[in-house]
């Protein structure tokens, strides 16, 4: 790759190639739980590069704002979240979730005045746990995506994000590297021992013993459908089908029945992102056993420091790995598929170079997801809009773990599952 291309692939701020093409799209800004009440302390958020506030007003509606106070650049975040609007801690100047301000207590003035000192604010939309924002042209989506777990009820699924401490490509080209799963998660235990962290049941048996998946790409209306096949047994092949979203969302493939996944890897700026990851059953609450896992560094998920949504593991304590433990149960010695993960994206460094790397067959899903990133910017840079932003229905679906004939072909597998 070009460096050039890996410039305008890693940078999100405003003006920028990628920048532009996110803001078409309504991104997430923080989960639900982190304003819980109305009239709660405000947030401070950073997404896509721009400094903000969140807060959830006295009729519980959200404003995402600017995080400094337009009078004398304040930081908001210090200010009152009190009757129906955010007010400055400085001079008490106070703003509605749509920026309009509402009070100048300073002054003697009218209301001409008053709605000349209105701040930048975003559209907010709370969907599925999640607060999305829409940061783009005025004519902004009709809906947030329509994820399937935005559509179940609140006790079926599970929503919770964790600091990634690099650029959200390289943790986005993770999500759709199908190769790694054999070697960076591998658990070395016995047969007996061994935790169904991934939802998989006995089919991640077949992804430990073939390490040399066939792949295959399409792109389709909503991104790329990506597919890993297998060795299973003499008759039958075992089959990851996962589906990547534009710009920045996959759905993971589960073994049919089991609890669905999905990763979503937000820019916080250009070094940081936020990476949200969903777990949901479509047809049953999750179980307490599954939501304690979740919460504390089961079934793939990292450990979390207490309070906070910041990974226990991290460079500075080598991502918790034992050495031990990676000689005869772990191939790596890194506790949880999560931090495994964390730890090889972040070594890559904050942003990748892309332009030293020596790619093979199975990282065509990079590539091409690479491609369609910067066609799609290039598009927007000419005044073409992504279609896909103004589409939420396509985000529904779930992606699959399967095994089936080997003489079954890949076209008639997806039709199955459609159907």
């Amino acid at each position: 790759m070009r460096f050039e291309d890996n410039i305008t692939l890693t940078h999100t701020d405003r003006g920028t190639p990628m920048g532009d093409l996110f803001r078409h799209f309504w991104m997430p800004a923080l989960l639900s739980e982190e304003l819980p009440a109305n009239d709660c302390p405000p947030v401070r958020v950073k997404l896509l590069g721009e400094e903000l506030v969140a807060f959830r007003d006295t009729e519980g509606k959200i404003g995402l704002l600017d995080a400094f106070c337009p009078h004398r650049r304040a930081e908001l975040y210090l200010g009152r979240n009190e009757g129906s609007g955010l007010r400055c801690a400085y001079h008490g100047w106070k703003f509605d979730v749509n920026g309009k301000c509402m009070d100048l207590p300073t002054e003697e003035c009218g209301e001409r005045l008053t709605e000349r000192m209105c701040t930048k604010a975003y559209p907010t939309m709370e969907h599925g746990g999640i607060v999305w924002a829409y940061m783009g042209p005025e004519e902004q989506p009709a809906d947030a995506p329509g994820f399937d777990f935005c559509l179940v009820k609140p006790e079926q699924r599970y929503v919770s994000k964790c600091l990634m401490k690099c650029n959200y490509l390289q943790a986005l080209e993770g999500s759709i590297d199908y190769s790694h799963i054999s070697y960076l998660h591998k658990d070395l235990k016995s047969e007996s021992a061994k935790v169904d962290v991934f939802g998989l049941g006995e089919l991640i048996k077949y992804s430990e013993e073939d390490g040399r998946p066939t792949i295959f790409v399409d792109r389709v209306e909503h991104g790329l459908q990506i597919a890993a096949r297998r060795n299973a047994d003499e008759n039958s092949y075992y089959w990851r089908i996962a589906r990547w979203l534009m710009p920045c969302f996959v759905i993971v493939p589960t073994a049919p029945e089991n609890v669905c996944r999905a990763n979503l890897f937000v820019p916080i700026d250009d070094e940081n992102c936020w990476w949200y990851r969903i777990r949901w059953h479509a047809e049953r609450a999750l179980t307490e056993k599954e939501i304690d896992g979740y919460k504390n560094g089961a079934f793939d998920y990292a450990e979390l420091i207490p309070g906070t949504y910041l990974p226990r593991g991290s460079r500075e304590n080598d991502y918790l790995q034992n050495r031990l433990i990676q000689r005869s149960q772990s191939y790596t010695g890194i506790p949880s598929a999560q931090l495994q993960d964390l730890a090889v994206q972040e070594s890559q460094g904050r942003i990748h170079d892309r332009s030293r790397e020596r790619l093979v067959k199975t990282d065509i899903p990079i590539v091409q997801c690479r491609r369609l990133l910067l066609e799609a910017a290039d598009e927007c840079r000419n005044g073409k809009a992504p279609a896909i932003a103004s589409r939420p229905d396509v985000y529904g679906g779930r992606a699959y773990a399967i095994t089936r004939p080997r003489e079954m072909a890949l076209a008639r597998i997806r039709e199955e599952l459609s159907g």
